[in-house]
């Protein structure tokens, strides 16, 4: 099993759902909520109201779910709100890789999470963006980047010939930061320098063998591009914050699979 399905099965919809911003009773006029959301629970514990999901309640049952863009002055409460139905519902204990698959195959954008009988909080595809599957994502990715340096370190000096001047000479500035020995005509030992390559460096090198493309076309697919954006952004955050990763919701699911597709081609080269 791969590092990263590994990861996706330990981590469940618990580990990344947003808790429910509170619960409204159905009597309540939208001037109400709208006052106690904004003020009351999102400017006093500074959080954005727009990227909050309350419960309505009737009767101390929950009939409903509703966003602050859903309010709506001019409405009634019991007019604003979205109905439950099934195909909006997801295990709290449902794997992260499973998840996924829901919520990048579905319509809906909102997921309300139960654990057991209980609603503790709500799924949306950004908070696919937490931690938690940064770490599986980083796993799926270096795993494939090991995978594409193992080629070229069987053959790293053919390899390297394929690089242009301006990246081999970043790979050297690199082997040089890293006070990597030098052999005995005073350069760089090509096995150490590949391990100096970036990402996209990789994928440079390997494209441009024949050989190696006739039998892993992956190489050339456009979410390489994707790839490289989500890889260098979790191995070098900006800020301390952390953001969304340059990834839409209609290519998690391709991406992932490209991967997993690609290793496999990978591993079966390197039984030739």
């Amino acid at each position: 099993m791969s590092t990263f399905k590994a990861l996706s099965q330990l981590i469940t919809v618990n580990d990344i759902c947003e808790s429910f911003i509170g619960k409204f009773d159905i009597s309540q006029t939208v001037e109400d909520v709208w006052k106690k959301w904004s003020i009351d629970l999102c400017a006093e514990n500074m959080i954005h109201p727009m990227d909050q999901i309350a419960l309505v309640n009737r009767n101390n049952k929950i009939i409903g779910w509703l966003g602050f863009d859903m309010l709506d002055s001019s409405k009634s409460l019991i007019e604003c709100i979205e109905p439950i139905n099934g195909d909006t519902l997801i295990s709290s204990d449902t794997p992260l890789l499973e998840a996924i698959k829901t919520v990048c195959s579905e319509d809906n954008t909102i997921f309300l999470v139960l654990s057991r009988t209980k609603f503790i909080g709500f799924l949306h595809f950004n908070h696919f963006h937490k931690l938690p599957f940064r770490r599986c994502m980083f796993a799926l990715l270096i795993d494939l980047e090991r995978a594409m340096l193992d080629i070229i370190k069987s053959k790293a000096s053919f390899y390297l010939k394929k690089l242009s001047d301006g990246r081999l000479v970043k790979a050297k500035n690199i082997y040089g930061h890293r006070k990597y020995k030098l052999n005995h005509d005073n350069e760089e030992f090509d096995s150490l320098l590949v391990d100096c390559t970036t990402f996209v460096d990789k994928f440079l090198m390997l494209r441009k063998d024949p050989t190696f493309v006739n039998y892993c076309p992956n190489i050339n697919n456009k979410l390489a591009k994707v790839a490289e954006e989500v890889r260098n952004l979790i191995a070098h955050p900006e800020n301390e914050e952390i953001g969304l990763l340059p990834i839409k919701k209609e290519e998690l699911l391709p991406l992932i699979n490209w991967i997993e597709e690609f290793q496999v081609q990978l591993k079966n080269y390197t039984k030739l």
